[in-house]
């Protein structure tokens, strides 16, 4: 090959460069930024022991599901969640069972862990934004199995938010939610190594009736599990009964699951199957006999959660 032949295709090569970097340029210019929404409903009958559960997933592509960053206001597909003047909607249908219901604040909303944030490991970034309405009253319609209901009743709204997984030296989490014919209100989160052990970041929060509310420390209140339940569907084997003492109230008290097969098979859309229900509350505080009503997540018992969320 000639110097003149060499050069000549040096320089078609560095043009034919410049053309792909230009390209691939005005297609980032160009790029679509996709954000993948997943929902779960489930509705639980407690009279005829009883739940369905269902899945749902979608896309910003074509405005198939979205949220916004101002404000609470998430759809995906015909499913919605979000405030309008004060208030919450809730809104969603699959194959025959529904809600539609109205949720308005009766306590202002409660921060969890420090100031909002709360660690689940060691490392610098592994905590989350964790924020509850543990009071909403709440009114509307359900549909159960085709057949629509008026409602009315209280509700409890959760949410967490975070840049970061879940470490995966950790196994997963019990989260309960917990409210008292007292008015008062305990949220607890515990936070499971993989050898089973309750990490010291796990927290709890409690809501006096005028809304103040104070952290619970690791060392502020134990539970110990007194009952389990086999999954004959994955093998997992979860709490459904457990013991709970809070020092600080003077509180000791019994939660049991209202329905123990409560488990929901969400690998199609989570990778994670896990146990969440009702349960009911038996016991005292402060001395005097108290009862109440709550929901419990159990996420890490058929497979490890660290790396996944």
């Amino acid at each position: 090959m000639s110097l003149g032949t060499c050069s000549r295709s040096i320089r078609r090569l560095k043009t034919f460069q410049r053309s792909v970097a230009e390209m691939l340029e005005r297609q980032n210019c160009r790029r679509i930024n996709v954000d993948g929404y997943v929902g779960h409903l489930a509705i639980t009958n407690i009279k005829e022991r009883r739940f369905v559960f269902f899945q749902s997933g979608g896309s910003s592509l074509f405005n198939i599901a979205h949220a916004r960053d101002d404000c609470l206001s998430v759809r995906l597909k015909s499913w919605i969640l979000e405030e309008d003047s004060g208030s919450i909607r809730a809104i969603a249908e699959r194959q025959g069972s529904a809600i539609a219901l109205n949720l308005v604040p009766l306590k202002p909303p409660v921060v969890h862990g420090l100031n909002g944030l709360a660690r689940k490991g060691q490392d610098a970034g592994q905590a989350s934004y964790h924020y509850s309405l543990t009071s909403l009253e709440t009114s509307g319609t359900l549909k159960w199995r085709g057949t629509e209901l008026r409602v009315t009743g209280t509700s409890w709204m959760d949410r967490e938010f975070g840049t970061s997984m879940f470490p995966k030296s950790l196994r997963g989490w019990d989260w309960f939610g917990l409210t008292f014919d007292n008015k008062v209100e305990i949220m607890l989160s515990l936070i499971r190594e993989l050898d089973g052990t309750i990490s010291r970041t796990s927290t709890g929060t409690l809501i006096r009736p005028d809304g103040t509310s104070r952290l619970l420390g690791f060392d502020d209140f134990h539970v110990a599990i007194t009952d389990q339940w086999e999954s004959p569907l994955t093998g997992a084997c979860y709490p459904v009964q457990w013991t709970v003492a809070v020092n600080s109230i003077d509180s000791r008290f019994t939660i049991r699951a209202r329905i123990r097969e409560h488990e929901l098979i969400s690998g199609t859309s989570t990778t994670i199957n896990y146990w969440e229900g009702p349960v009911d509350i038996s016991g005292t505080m402060d001395d005097r006999a108290v009862t109440g009503r709550g929901h419990v997540e159990l996420v890490g018992y058929c497979e490890p959660a660290g790396g996944k969320f």
